[in-house]
């Protein structure tokens, strides 16, 4: 039965592992696809009414040219803080700024993962809010100082709302965080599953467990 139950937890991790770098990918290429023919189709008769000819490969100079332009500009300096703010107006939008700013988080938090991205999903945790407590993904931590020059840590952490690509970044106090030694493979397993892939036994990660808070 234990050597079933952990076959079965392999093929599933291994599923999952799999969504995680198609999804990424497949999404990716769609865009790509969808943006060298969009180019394609304004530059092509640019250059025919320039050259008096079609210009074969117009279509992907223009496509790369766009996307590294974009990178160079929105990078950094003052064209960065203009996204930022498109992107806070985003958010402000009802539907649309949950989608696009949370989608954003999760894939982020996937492509990082094992990455060294500073937003990737670190651990799978377990947030107790008021009423209820949460699976979630531990996204980092920070200082709080008070007025009256003490401190206290917070955590930050995806919870998931609607299966897993729209949830709420919640902050909330250390105590109030249980870590898990649950990867964030089963974790993502647990979430999709509805609960039904949830393992017969979580256990609490411990600082000698070598992934504690940091």
């Amino acid at each position: 039965m234990a050597s079933r139950y952990r076959l079965t937890r392999i093929l599933r991790n291994k599923l999952v592992a799999g969504l995680l770098i198609l999804v990424p990918i497949i999404l990716t290429t769609k865009a790509l696809v969808w943006l060298f023919l969009y180019l394609d189709s304004l530059a092509a008769p640019v250059a025919s009414a320039i050259f008096g000819r079609s210009v074969p490969g117009i279509g992907f100079v223009t496509t790369v040219a766009v996307i590294f332009l974009t990178g160079a500009l929105f990078s950094a300096g003052p064209l960065r803080s203009l996204l930022e703010g498109l992107e806070t107006m985003l958010d402000a939008v009802p539907v649309v700024g949950a989608v696009y700013g949370t989608t954003k988080k999760v894939l982020s938090g996937f492509g990082g993962a094992g990455g060294g991205s500073d937003v990737a999903f670190q651990r799978f945790v377990l947030a107790r809010l008021p009423g209820r407590t949460t699976p979630g993904f531990l996204m980092g931590s920070f200082d709080l100082e008070k007025r009256d020059g003490t401190r206290t840590r917070l955590l930050t952490v995806y919870v998931p709302t609607n299966h897993l690509y729209i949830g709420d970044v919640v902050v909330l106090p250390e105590k109030d965080v249980l870590e898990t030694t649950l990867s964030v493979e089963d974790g993502v397993s647990m979430i999709l599953s509805a609960g039904a892939a949830v393992p017969p036994t979580i256990r609490e990660r411990f600082e000698e467990d070598g992934l504690g808070g940091s």
